[in-house]
């Protein structure tokens, strides 16, 4: 393995910070609509659920790299605040699926118009880190 060269690691140390400003960012967001991070995100698996169906929680826990207990009460506390609902699934009465709530569809149309927003803002910086990057050592990945 080739060492790696200092512009690599400032490359890293570039892109690292951008990502945590950028999560610190959209934590703020979040709290703008009332919600935490973990929320947020649990509002965009349920939005962004690819699967034909409304997904489940042990789906849910799986795109939030959570155990399926801990999605279990995050579920709970963002029914409560009235953004997801449980539904039984029309074939197969034992699965629970979740949607969102009116609520629920604002608050995470809200959040990612202002994300793809930022996201664009940050691309440029983000393809100069990867670019430098690759000049370095050939491309990542």
């Amino acid at each position: 393995m080739q060492p790696m060269a200092d512009a690599d690691f400032q490359a890293l140390l570039q892109f690292r910070i951008a990502l945590r400003r950028f999560n610190r960012w959209s934590e703020e967001q979040a709290r703008g609509e009332g919600l935490t991070h973990a929320q947020h995100q649990l509002l965009l698996a349920v939005k962004g659920h690819a699967g034909a169906d409304a997904p489940t929680i042990g789906e849910i826990a799986e795109a939030l790299l959570l155990r399926h207990h801990s999605a279990v009460e995050l579920v709970n506390r963002v029914q409560s605040l009235g953004f997801v609902e449980r539904h039984r699934d029309g074939q197969d009465g034992r699965v629970v699926r979740l949607s969102l709530t009116a609520q629920g569809e604002q608050a995470i149309q809200n959040l990612t118009a202002l994300h793809v927003a930022e996201l664009r803002q940050l691309a440029p910086l983000l393809r100069h880190v990867v670019e430098d990057a690759e000049l370095q050592h050939g491309p990542l990945g």
